[in-house]
């Protein structure tokens, strides 16, 4: 009897440690796991990121861009638009694009306009205009305007539609390809004293890109202006000052910061028979 009890405490014993030992074998398994999950995965996971994460690629330019922005007034509500935009990178050195746009617009008080028309672009791709991107654009906005005690503001949207392709010697490379674009500005202007002909101006505007061929840059660019509105006389004023472009490019990765001196002049023409409704024109940043 006492041989029985003793063979069976061994044999439960025995089964015991057995057991045991699977549990310990199934916990330091599920520990393996466990430390893998939290810290081997992790850095394999990081690594393989980092590897093929691309490189944010920034390209700082400093560039010169002037401009001529007319307004010819023909009656109370309908005046014509004409701008000619001439831009140089590398400060003034190399070409960078040249621009014209014309118009239409429809004032419905001095306040509230729109406006539509058509422009054109060339893009220089190299020193001596062998090769450049040509685009046709249409373009819509609206303006609204307002004067106030201490300062004036303007905000304004545009729609455009761009049309592009690339031309070498002359010829295109039938390379044709479409972007919408929608342009939201905010502006400020805020006199140095009441009544005067100088002006503190400050401005921003944000692009953005939309449609089926827009990939990797929705953003385009924002335009931040910094400077000094000058009125030369009843027709003529002009503005002076520092633009950051801060410019996402179609690869998604690569962007310019462009550093720019600008330098715009507007011109505001009445051509109505009948003058004696005051037109205030709200000028716009480009």
């Amino acid at each position: 009897m006492e041989r029985r009890i003793k063979f069976l405490f061994l044999f439960y014993t025995r089964s015991d440690q057995i057991y045991l030992h699977k549990i310990e074998c199934v916990i330091w398994h599920r520990l393996k796991q466990l430390c893998f999950f939290l810290f081997v995965l992790p850095v394999c996971i990081c690594a393989q990121t980092e590897e093929e994460t691309p490189t944010k690629n920034i390209n700082q330019q400093f560039q010169t861009w002037i401009s001529l922005n007319t307004v010819f007034q023909f009656s109370n509500h309908w005046s014509g638009l004409a701008d000619l935009h001439i831009r140089r990178s590398n400060v003034v050195i190399d070409p960078s694009f040249n621009f014209i746009r014309f118009g239409a617009r429809y004032g419905f008080n001095s306040n509230l306009k729109i406006s539509a028309g058509y422009a054109h672009l060339w893009l220089a791709r190299d020193e001596n205009w062998t090769l450049y991107l040509n685009e046709n654009r249409i373009y819509q906005e609206l303006i609204l305007a307002d004067t106030y005690s201490k300062f004036s503001g303007l905000f304004r949207i545009r729609t455009e539609q761009r049309f592009f392709n690339n031309v070498q010697d002359g010829a295109s490379l039938q390379d044709e390809f479409f972007i919408n674009r929608i342009r939201f500005l905010f502006s400020i202007s805020i006199p140095f004293k009441e009544g005067g002909k100088t002006s503190f101006l400050v401005a921003d505007e944000i692009h953005l890109n939309f449609g089926q061929e827009v990939v990797f840059n929705t953003f385009d660019q924002n335009r931040f202006t910094i400077g000094i509105k000058q009125k030369i006389n009843k027709s003529w004023s002009f503005d002076c000052g520092y633009m950051l472009v801060y410019q996402q490019l179609p690869s998604g990765i690569n962007y310019n910061l462009n550093h720019t001196f600008r330098l715009f002049f507007y011109g505001n023409f009445d051509l109505r028979k009948n003058k004696d409704e005051l037109i205030r024109h709200g000028q716009t940043i480009d």
